[in-house]
């Protein structure tokens, strides 16, 4: 008995299959070279950011192993009482407060390329988080049909 394995590009895909695992992984070796800058290319603060938030997309969409620095972000808005109500130690403090608060960093601050990938890697777990249907959805939704046709 032979088992056959398809291995064709999903229709529309510009760079073929690459799977979200694949896009994750692509997009995290690109982060971490690109922000490191030794190479012939190099990624700005802004790029950087973009590329992190592309890639906290395709980790989401990827799980397993890629969902980890998922978490640990999760973890730490619980441990800061984000979403606790009022008992938390700053009050009543929502995702959307903290979406809010990464827009205004992304605006004001001054950024290196690794403060840049940091804060588009928050930006990629925290702005999907608050709910489909709010404003902060539709970049995570982008960055989703983005991937979709890159080859995830």
């Amino acid at each position: 008995m032979t088992t056959t394995v398809t291995v064709a590009a999903p229709a529309g895909a510009l760079l073929g299959a690459l799977g979200t695992g694949g896009v994750a992984l692509v997009l995290a070796v690109m982060l971490v070279l690109g922000v490191r800058g030794r190479g012939r290319l190099k990624l700005n603060d802004n790029p950087a950011a973009i590329t992190a938030f592309l890639a906290a997309t395709a980790f989401s969409a990827a799980g397993k192993l890629w969902a980890s620095p998922e978490q640990f972000v999760g973890q730490g808005l619980s441990g800061l009482g984000v979403g606790q109500g009022p008992n938390g130690p700053f009050g009543n403090v929502g995702l959307a407060a903290v979406a809010t608060l990464i827009l205004i960093v992304f605006l004001f601050a001054t950024m290196t390329p690794l403060f840049g990938a940091v804060l588009g890697f928050i930006a990629g777990v925290i702005w999907p988080a608050v709910g489909p249907g709010t404003i902060w959805a539709i970049p995570a939704e982008l960055a989703a049909a983005v991937l979709t046709m890159v080859g995830g």
